[in-house]
Formats: structure tokens, C-alpha cells, sequence
């Protein structure tokens, strides 16, 4: 009988980004991994009305499709996604254009889908503003499965039970479909950490491993693969005991989540009775609801790209229906609105490729050149801060010099004045405050400090610009440390400039999600911290369940670390101790 040895189970792993946490075991089952490619046939003058009755067919057939899944699923981000779905093949103008290569062109009914969904594509891939590719993958996905309903051609996902799915890509809709199997995890090519494929894997509890080549193991090979979605690991042919070992680990995630969910409604308190606030990234109005029943104290965080993409439009009133959905659901707590921070234009085809969008035309940068944009953001946030007083704040993304916020402030002052000379009411003192997020404005945070509100740390960015690393770039992912001693030091040191100032200062990155990062944060003097949603229960019970002087004596340790290794081993051990105290 053979053994299994610890350098079997290597050779046999990949390793991606996490995208959302879980593990599973499931049979591997491979999708999408062929491009659609579709000739352009013409067709006979006598025959084109059977192609113009073959595209009405498919369009009402995908459409009550996708209706009949809303009704299904009870997940309002589901329901969300179905319905964009929906709106997009409705839409008049892309029905015109099949029609007219048809009618006009005499090509066949699916080439002139191919067609018409392409040149649609092709302006969102031309891009380079992340939220807007992540989100090409669904309309390539609406494209496939008209040509597939026109072809009558039956989708790969159907014995996708109990499985975990190999996709190169995957779109919200195809993600929707596939939540009606027993998933056991998602492993992908593509994607990144702000795509539908993630968001989705999150909101439905789908174990998810993002950027990993996986076509190179084969894995029609194997009779069962084993996904970390925690760590983004991908084992293929687990032994029995890892096997058994995810059984218990569900078990355990379940009892947590359920212990963890009870402290939404105790008091912000730490152990020793220090005072914390807990608040809420929002990005979806189907997130609302969960404000409430989670614990948050507001929102920390409101990003503000999504609506342009989903409505189409980033109207004035567009902007004030949303940030008054947000602004009563936050109650009486705060709404940190932050401004626009897309990679280029809603106008694709005006934007000019650049070679390294992380570095290039976003936040700050962009609205300073589209100043009519960032004034239509400015008036739709003023306004209704007439409704919402003292609640409403502006936070201003990707700021790295100091001209950019008196630049950003004096818009703001303009915008206020015009409103005042049309008797338009607004909260005068609204508070103006800034991301720190690039590494040369952190060490300009004491200057900083004195010109606005408030700080915000944007965990994220600053992580990938202090270590120089793209982390969506998969051959240097495993380089980007949020436990790197030097964004631990960078941290402290904006801590201490908004301390000395007297200005509020919160992190709002990933790394607040963590709970024991979290705790750090507290003990480097940080007591306002925004996360996912999801994420607060968790966080919470660290937080109330332990000591402000432990908290301390942690980030301490961090501080003095020498290497990211040092301070994971810190983390580690917490961990295990936290764990044994539970046992």
C-alpha cells in the first residue's frame, strides 16, 4: 500500500488569489474553455424571416430564463444581477442592430448576434478601468447563450452537482445557474477580487480561487479536487483525511458563523470597556439590509462606480436616488460617500489605453480633468445632505500631492456657492476628507492632516503601491503582503500625523475584514474601522471578547517585525492561542 507524501500533495496543489473563503471536495467539471467562434454565413433572401423569428424566439426564451431565476433565489444580489441581465436584452438599440445585419447585411441569425454583442465588447474591453472589464465576462456570457438558445445546444454546466467547476471566466448569469447545483468551489483563469465571479461566490457562500492555470494539471484526470478559497489553494486528489478534515471544517465555519452573528447587537465595547465602531463597505443596494443585521455602525465606505455601469448613466438625480436609498438605511449613523474612482471615462471608445492603469488615469486624477463629472458628484452628494445633516461625508480616492486637494476643494467651494445662489438648501459643513492610499501622501499625512476632515486608509492600494506589486498579476501575487512590517509602519505613521492634527482617522481596506488585523488596528489607535458585511460579526467578536492592552501588545510586535514571515508567525500563533482558549 502506498503513502501519500507531503511532497505528492505539493506537486499535485496550485495556488491562486483567494476570492471567497470555504473549502470543499467535489469532482472537477470544466466549462468555457473554448472561445465562441462564428462565421459569417449569409443567408438567402426567401430565408431571412426564419432568422428574424429565430432571434425574437431566443431573445424571449433567454429572457424569461433569466426571469424564472429571479424568482428562485431568494438573494437580492442575485436578483440585481438577473435583472441587468434582463435590461440587456431588451434593449432596443442592440435588438435594431441584430436585426439591421440580418435584414440589411443578410447574414445569419447568429453571426449577427456575434457580431453586434462584439462591438459592444469591444468598447468595454478597450478600457482599462478594472470595474468595467471585470464585468465584460457577462456580456460575452448573454452572447454565448443566445447563440447556444438559437443553436438549441444544451449548456456544460448541467452535471455540475456536487462539483467543482474549472472555468476560464465565469458571468454573474453562469454563476447564477450554477448556484442551483451543490457546488463545492469555483477555480478560474481570469477574474479579479472586484468581479461579478467573486462577489457572487461571497454573497452565496460558493468556496472561490481566482488567477490559477489550472488547464495545465488537467482535470478531467482526477477523480476529486479539494479547494481552500481561504488561502486559494487547489489540491487535486485529496487523501481521506483532508477529506475529512473539510467536513469538520464546514462543521466548525457554521457553528462560528452562527456564534459570531449573535454579537451584531451587543455593545461596541472591548473586553476592558474601550469603545470601537464597526462600519459597512457598500457597493449594491441589495447589501442594505444587511447594515442592520450584522452590527454596522453606517457605512464606512460607499463606492459609487457601480452605478454608473448598472443605470447606464451618473445623472445628478441618478446619484441622488442612490445616496438616499443608502442614507435611510444607514439610519441615524454616518454615510461616507466616496467619490468616483473608475480607471477612464463612461465613454470607452474617448479613453486612451494605458500601458499600466494601477499607476495611470483614476480617483482624483481623472475627475480633476472631468471637472463637469466630479461637480455633478459634488451637487447629487449636497443635496441630499440637506435631508440627511450631519450625516453625510465626502471622500476624495487616490489623492498622492497636496495640490490635488486644495484642486478638489475649491470644485467644492464652487459647486456650494452656485447651489447657494439657486436657493438649493445643503449641509454647509459637510466633511471633506481623503483617502490615504498612495504612498506619497501618507508621508505628507501631517500636511495633509491640517487641509481636511478626516483620513481614510485604503488598505488595498496601499499595500500594492508600497510593495510595488499589480495583485492581479499571478506571477507576482504571492508578493502582496498586507503583512509586510513596512504598511504596518506606514499605518502608525499616518496614525500618529492625525492624532497630533485631532482629526478622525479609519481604515477601510480588506485588512480591516481580518479579524486579528483588525485587533491591531485597535491597539495602533484606530477605533473606527469599515469591512464587507459579511465580514463585521466576526471581527466583532474579536473585538468584544478580548482586551484593548492584548490588542497593544500585538500590534507592538507587528511594529517591531522585521519581515512579512515574522509577521504572519505572530498571527499564527495568536490564532492557534485564540483557538485553544475556544476548545
Amino acid at each position: 500500500m502506498s503513502t501519500t507524501t507531503e511532497q505528492d500533495l505539493k506537486d499535485r496543489t496550485l495556488l491562486g488569489t483567494p476570492g471567497a473563503g470555504g473549502r470543499g471536495v467535489g469532482r472537477p467539471v470544466i466549462i468555457n474553455t473554448e472561445k465562441k467562434i462564428v462565421k459569417p454565413e449569409k443567408v438567402n433572401e426567401d430565408r431571412i424571416d426564419d432568422e428574424v423569428e429565430l432571434i425574437e424566439k431566443a431573445l424571449d426564451e433567454l429572457v424569461k430564463e433569466f426571469e424564472g431565476l429571479k424568482k428562485i433565489n431568494n438573494e437580492e444580489d442575485v436578483a440585481d444581477v438577473m435583472e441587468s441581465q434582463v435590461q440587456l436584452l431588451r434593449d432596443p438599440e442592440l435588438k435594431k442592430s441584430i436585426l439591421g445585419k440580418i435584414q440589411d447585411q443578410k447574414f445569419k441569425a447568429v453571426y449577427a448576434i456575434f457580431s453586434s454583442f462584439n462591438e459592444y465588447i469591444q468598447l468595454l474591453e478597450n478600457t482599462e478601468a478594472n470595474w468595467l472589464k471585470d464585468r465584460t465576462i457577462d456580456v460575452v456570457s448573454i452572447r454565448d447563450q443566445l447563440i447556444d438558445t438559437v443553436r438549441n445546444k444544451q449548456p456544460d454546466y448541467i452535471h455540475a452537482d456536487n462539483g467543482v467547476i474549472f472555468a476560464e471566466e465565469l458571468s454573474p448569469t453562469e454563476m447564477i445557474k450554477l448556484s442551483r447545483f451543490n457546488l463545492a468551489g469555483i477555480v478560474t483563469e481570469k477574474g479579479g477580487l472586484t468581479s461579478h465571479v467573486v462577489i457572487l461566490a461571497h454573497s452565496l457562500g460558493i468556496p472561490c480561487v481566482i488567477g490559477v492555470d489550472w488547464k495545465r494539471m488537467r482535470p478531467e484526470d482526477f477523480e476529486f479536487v479539494m479547494i481552500d478559497g481561504d488561502v486559494g489553494s487547489v489540491l487535486f486528489e485529496p487523501t481521506d483525511r483532508l477529506k475529512e478534515e473539510v467536513e469538520l471544517y464546514k462543521q466548525e465555519k457554521l457553528r462560528k458563523e452562527g456564534i459570531a452573528l449573535q454579537w451584531a447587537s451587543e455593545p461596541d465595547e472591548t473586553e476592558c470597556g474601550c469603545s470601537f465602531t464597526i462600519r459597512g463597505n457598500v457597493e449594491f443596494i441589495s447589501e442594505l439590509p444587511r447594515i442592520k443585521t450584522h452590527g454596522a455602525r453606517g457605512i464606512g465606505l460607499l463606492r459609487t462606480e457601480t452605478i454608473l455601469f448598472e443605470s447606464g448613466g451618473f445623472d445628478v438625480q441618478t446619484q441622488i436616488d442612490f445616496y438616499r436609498q443608502v442614507a435611510e438605511a444607514s439610519g441615524e449613523d454616518p454615510v461616507i460617500i466616496r467619490l468616483f474612482d473608475a480607471g477612464g471615462d463612461k465613454l470607452p471608445e474617448n479613453h486612451e489605453v494605458e500601458h499600466n492603469p494601477f499607476l495611470g488615469w483614476r480617483g482624483i486624477r481623472m475627475l480633476l480633468d472631468k471637472p463637469d463629472l466630479l461637480r455633478q458628484q459634488y451637487e447629487a452628494i449636497l443635496r441630499v445632505s440637506a435631508e440627511y445633516r450631519g450625516k453625510i461625508k465626502i471622500l476624495v480616492p487616490m489623492i498622492s500631492h497636496m495640490q490635488q486637494i486644495e484642486k478638489a476643494k475649491d470644485i467644492l467651494e464652487d459647486v456650494k456657492d452656485e447651489l447657494r445662489d439657486s436657493g438649493v438648501e445643503f449641509d454647509s459643513d459637510i466633511p471633506f476628507g481623503i483617502m490615504i492610499e498612495v504612498p506619497g501622501i501618507a508621508m505628507m499625512a501631517k500636511e495633509a492632516a491640517e487641509e481636511v476632515d478626516f483620513f481614510s486608509i485604503g488598505t488595498n492600494d496601499l499595500t500594492q503601491y508600497m510593495l510595488a506589486v499589480d495583485r492581479g498579476n499571478g506571477k507576482i501575487s504571492s508578493l502582496y503582503q498586507p503583512s509586510h512590517p513596512s504598511i504596518w509602519r506606514m499605518i502608525q505613521f499616518v496614525v500618529n500625523a492625525s492624532k497630533e492634527a485631532g482629526i478622525p482617522i479609519s481604515v477601510c481596506g480588506e485588512m480591516a475584514s481580518n479579524p486579528l488585523y483588525a485587533a491591531c488596528f485597535l491597539g495602533m489607535g484606530i477605533s473606527d474601522l469599515s469591512m464587507t458585511t459579511n465580514s463585521i460579526p466576526a471581527v466583532k467578536e474579536m473585538l468584544c471578547t478580548h482586551s484593548l492592552a492584548e490588542f497593544k501588545e500585538k500590534s507592538t510586535q507587528v511594529l517591531n517585525a522585521r519581515t512579512f514571515s515574522d509577521v504572519n508567525l505572530i498571527f499564527s500563533e495568536w490564532q492557534k492561542k485564540l483557538e485553544l482558549h475556544h476548545t
